[in-house]
């Protein structure tokens, strides 16, 4: 988040006292992503073999998060950058709330940007994607297609209409490193809408690149003037889920790695992967 300056404090304050989700591309700028941010371990945790977690664990590496739930895809194979991702989700009805928000999006990169490149990777820092928010007010549900290459800030695709229930396919092709295309198709309505976004400029930004060394598909408790209470979404299904390598092979999620989101020492989404190219992250009440 940037510095606030005596405009931003000033709207932080209103934004308090409304407590309500951005509606403008000036609010909007100011919701930014985050990489991946690792979870402590649970307080007086003990073993659960004979739960679905556990199973999903015993299956998929499974790490914890304080901000994403879902699947990740660690490392491309050997001698690759990953360039593309793809799939598709339906837009789940929120639980009633005074105010709750997730967000569903797909991505390249933004997991390990502080690890050691493997031989070959660039040294990005940059997380490059696509989602869709989602808000709830009371009964009243709101949906914005958005698109972002972090370090930088998020926008919203304009006239892009969302509803509960519609299923959406997005694809994000990396052309470079610093070059990405974002295509969305409201395969309910018909409705497409496509992007190309640039790496935002270094300097400011310090290696605002992409490594091209991970792929997510992720529900995501993000930060809106702090971190947004988490809405209850019931479960988002990914399917169709894939990347493409440099050499153009195509890798599901056999490999994959398992998210799960922690709030308040809590596990608050159980995330099974149950293909090749299906995976399903449930959200768990608190």
């Amino acid at each position: 988040m940037r510095p606030l300056t005596a405009l931003t404090a000033s709207l932080f304050l209103t934004a308090l006292e409304a407590l309500a989700r951005p509606s403008t591309f000036a609010d909007r700028a100011l919701r930014r992503g985050r990489p991946f941010l690792p979870a402590p371990p649970l307080a007086g945790e003990t073993p659960t073999p004979a739960s679905k977690v556990a199973a999903a664990a015993a299956a998929h590496p499974t790490v914890r998060s304080s901000n994403w739930a879902g699947v990740v895809l660690p490392a491309p194979p050997p001698n690759e950058n990953f360039t593309a991702i793809s799939g598709t989700f339906t837009v789940p009805t929120l639980a009633p709330s005074p105010y709750a928000a997730a967000s569903i999006w797909l991505g390249i990169d933004g997991w390990s940007t502080d690890a050691s490149p493997a031989p070959g990777a660039g040294s990005g820092q940059g997380l490059f994607q696509a989602g869709v928010d989602c808000w709830v007010e009371g009964a009243a549900l709101t949906y914005n297609a958005w698109y972002e290459w972090v370090p930088d800030s998020s926008w919203n695709f304009t006239d892009f209409a969302i509803a509960a229930g519609d299923v959406l396919a997005f694809r994000l092709v990396a052309t470079s490193d610093r070059r990405g295309t974002i295509d969305i198709e409201n395969e309910t309505t018909g409705q497409k809408v496509s992007h190309v976004l640039d790496a935002p400029p270094s300097p400011p930004f310090s290696n605002p690149q992409l490594s091209l060394q991970t792929v997510e598909w992720i529900v995501e408790d993000f930060y809106w003037y702090g971190q947004v209470p988490f809405a209850d979404f019931g479960s988002v299904t990914f399917k169709d889920a894939s990347a493409t390598t440099s050499s153009g092979k195509s890798v599901g999620l056999t490999d994959g790695t398992i998210i799960d989101l922690v709030l308040s020492n809590k596990v608050r989404t159980e995330v099974t992967i149950e293909g090749e190219s299906t995976a399903t992250v449930k959200y768990l009440p608190a």
